[in-house]
């Protein structure tokens, strides 16, 4: 019988909780839903900027393309400290803190993010990959040196500057018209090549092909998946459990589940 879901069913919140407490291990995919969440504007999965005209679309995208970047570096750090701002004001959501207290009951989960933002970190998860990188790594374009700030408040000057070499600094990760680094996707890889119990997707507004590649990789193997989120995308009628929802909401139903379970007397 199929168990796929629209909706917020209780028995179907109560399965996806008891494969929680049976597996040893689960991979959790995050995007723009969990920031948004947490009061931030999304343009093209990058979390922090505000779209306040029509046409800033392409004035964003102009604005943080490398080319951009590489000819007034001023123009691109406007919006950079756009996102800053924003980002700093936000903090995580019950979404964020589901996913730590899952962490701590798991032997082994890692999460895979395309938010730039870390309120993943900040809410106090520890294996997070990113996969678009970090808005606060900056690195020098020249020495390709990377510095880990939490403000862009405190930078002495913008564009910011490289102390070894003087080269214009950027945040480490990919501006438009850029490939996705190369780092993350090997450490995915890794992880992926150690099997997971259990793939969630949570919060993934546009399911680009390597978002996508793990939950159907699961799926392929015979192992559960989820999609949780208000958004229909290109897996939600492929995956086991679908649950259309708020992330928070669904993870924090979830989570008592969990809780439940793991203090019942004899166990699930």
């Amino acid at each position: 019988m199929s168990r796929k879901i629209t909706g917020l069913q209780p028995d179907l919140v109560d399965a996806v909780g008891s494969l929680i407490v049976q597996a040893r291990s689960a991979l959790f995919i995050t995007g723009a839903g969990m920031s948004a969440e947490s009061g931030l504007s999304v343009y093209r999965g990058i979390s922090g900027l505000v779209r306040r005209q029509p046409d800033d679309g392409k004035k964003i995208e102009a604005a943080l393309a490398a080319e951009m970047f590489a000819r007034k570096p001023e123009v691109t750090w406007d919006y950079l400290l756009e996102m800053d701002e924003n980002i700093r004001a936000a903090q995580p959501t019950r979404g964020h803190e589901v996913l730590v207290e899952l962490e701590r009951e798991l032997p082994r989960s890692s999460i895979m993010t395309v938010n730039v933002d870390r309120l993943h970190q900040r809410a106090g998860s520890r294996n997070v990959i990113e996969m678009h990188g970090a808005l606060h790594d900056l690195l020098c374009v020249r020495c390709e040196i990377s510095t880990r700030t939490t403000s862009f408040a405190s930078l002495a000057e913008i564009p910011p500057r490289c102390h070894a070499c003087g080269g214009p600094l950027r945040p480490d990760m990919p501006l438009f018209g850029e490939s996705l680094p190369h780092d993350p996707m090997t450490r995915l890889q890794l992880e992926l090549e150690q099997g997971f119990d259990l793939v969630i997707a949570i919060g993934v507004s546009i399911m680009l092909p390597y978002l996508a590649r793990p939950l159907l990789l699961a799926k392929s193997e015979g192992i559960p998946t989820v999609e949780i989120g208000t958004v229909q995308t290109d897996v939600s009628d492929v995956v086991d459990f679908r649950f259309k929802g708020a992330p928070s909401r669904v993870l924090d139903l979830i989570a008592d589940v969990v809780k439940q379970l793991r203090t019942r007397p004899g166990g699930i």
